[in-house]
């Protein structure tokens, strides 16, 4: 009798408290409050401040966000609200963010990938002089190791601003 008086007490508490955590809908989509228009979120496990603002002036409000892999969980988080969603390649969520209890913000927030079939671009796209003397001053003072070098480092720093292009959201 005590377990079933137990069990009927949990489920009379979670009925009644399960509104409170259930995700706030408008219009039959999610519904995500703000009174600042500057939202934070956290993707994968980089946390970015003031990653976006909420313009109503647009329709939709548009988020691209590039996705790596199959998929990256993304949570936003505003002054007063927070929502998670999942992020994939050519996959659109929609909702509505309600800013400063008067505007109804209607919301598209979708994944891509970058394109890995773009044609490398060299920094320094300089070939070894065909002339004998120009020629042997390029293999005496290493200069097609020094071009590699720079072409590498320069590659290098083009993928970590792309990835943090990513993260920003920026296109």
């Amino acid at each position: 009798m005590n377990i079933l008086k137990s069990l009927l007490l949990a489920a009379l508490f979670s009925a009644l408290t399960a509104p409170l955590f259930a995700q706030s809908t408008y219009k039959g989509l999610p519904l995500l409050k703000a009174n600042s228009s500057k939202v934070n979120a956290r993707i994968g496990s980089v946390h970015v401040n003031g990653l976006w603002t909420i313009k109503p002036e647009y329709n939709p409000n548009a988020l691209h966000i590039q996705v790596n892999g199959q998929k990256e969980q993304m949570v936003l988080y505003t002054d007063i609200d927070s929502a998670v969603y999942e992020l994939r390649p050519a996959k659109a969520s929609y909702f509505y963010v309600l800013l400063n209890k008067e505007h109804y913000v209607y919301t598209e927030v979708m994944g891509f990938r970058k394109d890995g079939d773009q044609a490398k671009t060299k920094l320094l796209n300089i070939a070894k002089p065909q002339s004998k003397v120009f020629g042997s001053l390029w293999e005496k003072h290493h200069v097609g190791e020094v071009v590699e070098g720079i072409n590498d480092y320069a590659e290098k720093a083009s993928g970590a601003m792309d990835w943090v292009k990513s993260k920003l959201g920026s296109n």
